[in-house]
C-alpha cells in the first residue's frame, strides 16, 4: 500500500507545486528538500533499527510519511509544502528498513536478491495501479491524491503494528547511535569492505535522480501529456517493472548471468538508453523509456543486494542506512542541477543521466577484481573481502 501511495502522487505531485510556483528550479527543490532531510534521518533510523528492532522504526517511518503528506495536503503556500516535505523526509526510512529486514531473512545470496526485488516489484504494482488513480483523482480534486495517499499510509502503518513480526532475532541494545550522519557517511566510505559498492550506488543514484525529479515536467513540455497521460504511461512501465522482477529477475537475470555481469550489461545499456531518450519522437521515446525502466529496475536490485549481503547483521541498519543517506544526497544535487539546466535545453536530464551512467561502467570496469567477489553467505561474509 506504501508503493501505491507513493505513485498515487507521482503525477500530481508537480504539477500541483506549480500552484504556488511555476519555476522548475523551485518544484526541483521540493524534491530535494525531502532528500536533504531523508540524508540527515537516514543513517539514524538504520542505526536505531539494529538497536531497537526493524518493526517499530519502520512504523515510524510509516507514521512519518503520513503526516508530511497531511501538511502537504493542507498547505496554502510553498513554505507549508516546503515543511511537509521536511517532515517526511526525516522519518524517510520506510525502504532502507524494508531492506534490512529482508536481508535478515534472507538464506543466501539468490535468495537475498529475489527478496529485494520484491521492493522494485512493489514499486512496479505501484505503477501499474497508483499513477492511474492519481490521474482520476486529480480530476476530482487536485489535491485528493494526497489526501488517499495519506489515508492508505495510515492503514498500511496500522497494519504493520498488528501483523508484522520481527526479523532480528537478537537485537544490539548496546549499540552506539551516531546522530552525526556524517560520521556515518564516513565510516561506509572509508571501510574497504564497502567503499566501491557505496560509490557505485552514488554514481548510479545521481544517474537516475538527475531524471526522476524532471519527468512528469518533460513528458508535459515536450510531449503535451497531461497527469492522466503521465500517470497511463507510468502504468505501463510499472507492468514491465513488475513482469521484469517477478519473472526474468529469477528464470532470465539470475539463472544466466552472475550479479557482476548483471550490473554491467544494465550500465552499458542504460548509457545508450539515455542518449536515445533525447528523441522528438514519441513513438521512438516510449519503447525506450520501457527498456529505461526494466534496466534501471534490474541495476537498483543488483546494486543493493551486493551491498546489504556484504554487512554484518549487526550493522546492516546502518551500512543500508548510509547507501540512503547517499541516495538522499544525490536527491538534492542532482534535480537542483537537472532544473537549472532544463531551463535552457530540455534534454539536459538526459544528458546529464548519461554522464552519471559512463562513471558507473568506469567504476565497474576499473573495479572488476573488487566487485567480482565470491557470493555472500546468510551472515553477509565475503570469502574473497581481503582482496
Amino acid at each position: 500500500m506504501d508503493m501505491i501511495g507513493m505513485t498515487i502522487v507521482l503525477p500530481a505531485l508537480p504539477l500541483y507545486v506549480e500552484k504556488f510556483s511555476t519555476s522548475t528550479l523551485t518544484i526541483a527543490v521540493v524534491y530535494s528538500i525531502f532528500a536533504a532531510c531523508a540524508f540527515l534521518g537516514g543513517p539514524i533510523l538504520g542505526s536505531l533499527s539494529d538497536r531497537y528492532g526493524r518493526k517499530p522504526i519502520l512504523v515510524i517511518s510509516i507514521f512519518g510519511a503520513v503526516a508530511g503528506w497531511v501538511v502537504f495536503a493542507l498547505a496554502t503556500n510553498i513554505w507549508m509544502v516546503f515543511f511537509s516535505r521536511v517532515i517526511a523526509g526525516l522519518t524517510a526510512g520506510n525502504i532502507s528498513v524494508a531492506q534490512s529486514y529482508l536481508t535478515d531473512i534472507s538464506t543466501d545470496s539468490k535468495d537475498r536478491a529475489l527478496k529485494l526485488g520484491l521492493i522494485p516489484t512493489a514499486i512496479g504494482i505501484g505503477f501499474v495501479t497508483g499513477p492511474a488513480i492519481g490521474g482520476l483523482l486529480t480530476k476530482i480534486s487536485d489535491v485528493l491524491p494526497f489526501w488517499f495517499t495519506a489515508v492508505l499510509g495510515l492503514l498500511n502503518g496500522l497494519a504493520a503494528m498488528k501483523f508484522l513480526p520481527e526479523s532480528i532475532a537478537k537485537k544490539q541494545k548496546d549499540a552506539h547511535i551516531e546522530l552525526n550522519p556524517f560520521k556515518t557517511l564516513w565510516y561506509g566510505l572509508t571501510h574497504r569492505k564497502y567503499r566501491t559498492l557505496i560509490l557505485l550506488l552514488l554514481a548510479t543514484s545521481m544517474s537516475f535522480e538527475s531524471y526522476h525529479s524532471t519527468f512528469i515536467l518533460f513528458l508535459s513540455r515536450r510531449f503535451g501529456f497531461d497527469v492522466t497521460a503521465a500517470g497511463l504511461l507510468l502504468t505501463v512501465i510499472g507492468i514491465m517493472i513488475a513482469i521484469n522482477q517477478l519473472v526474468l529477475m529469477k528464470n532470465f537475470w539470475l539463472k544466466r548471468f552472475k550479479p557482476y555481469r548483471i550490473q554491467v550489461i544494465a550500465a552499458f545499456a542504460l548509457v545508450i538508453l539515455f542518449f536515445l531518450a533525447t528523441s522528438t519522437n514519441v513513438r521512438v521515446f516510449l519503447p525506450i523509456l520501457v527498456m529505461l525502466g526494466l534496466m534501471e529496475g534490474t541495476l537498483t536490485v543488483i546494486n543493493g543486494s551486493e551491498l546489504s549481503g556484504s554487512a554484518e547483521e549487526h550493522e546492516r541498519g546502518k551500512i543500508i542506512g548510509v547507501s540512503h543517506a547517499l541516495i538522499a544526497i544525490s536527491q538534492v544535487i542532482a534535480p537542483i542541477i537537472s532544473g537549472y539546466f532544463m531551463g535552457n535545453y530540455i534534454n539536459a536530464p538526459w544528458l546529464i543521466s548519461m554522464f552519471w551512467m559512463i562513471i558507473v561502467c568506469t567504476i565497474l570496469i576499473v573495479k572488476k577484481k573488487r566487485l567480482t567477489h565470491a557470493p555472500l553467505d546468510f551472515s553477509g561474509r565475503n570469502e574473497l573481502e581481503n582482496i
